[in-house]
C-alpha cells in the first residue's frame, strides 16, 4: 500500500529518468509527494539548481498547483541527518519523518 511519495533526489545529479517515471506514477495517483533533496554535504551539490529542475519536472508532468505545492526536505543519509533550511543544519532525520508523518494521510 502507498499514501504518500518520498521523491529522493541526488543534490549533484538532479533528477534522474527513474524520477521522472516515480513521480508521473505518483501524480497519476495522486499521492502527497515530499521531495527529498540528499547528499547536501557533497562538494559539487547545488540544491538550489536541482529544487529548480524538481519543479521544472513537475510542471513538465502536468502538475496541478496541489501537486506543484509539495513540500522539500534537505538530507545528508550517509550521516543520518535532515533539515528543513539549509542555513540550518540537521542533527538528526526527525524533520524527515515529522514531515512524512504530517503529509501521509491516515489509514
Amino acid at each position: 500500500m502507498v499514501d504518500s511519495v518520498l521523491l529522493l533526489v541526488d543534490a549533484a545529479e538532479g533528477p534522474l529518468p527513474q524520477t521522472r517515471y516515480v513521480l508521473q506514477k505518483a501524480m497519476a495517483r495522486r499521492l502527497p509527494v515530499v521531495v527529498a533533496i540528499n547528499k547536501i554535504d557533497r562538494g559539487d551539490a547545488r540544491p538550489a539548481e536541482v529544487l529548480d529542475a524538481v519543479y521544472e519536472l513537475f510542471i513538465d508532468l502536468g502538475a496541478d498547483d496541489d501537486q506543484i505545492d509539495f513540500r522539500v526536505v534537505y538530507t545528508n543519509a550517509k550521516a543520518g541527518t535532515a533539515t528543513m533550511d539549509l542555513a540550518e543544519p540537521g542533527a538528526n532525520l526527525r524533520p524527515l519523518l515529522d514531515l512524512l508523518v504530517s503529509v501521509t494521510p491516515p489509514p
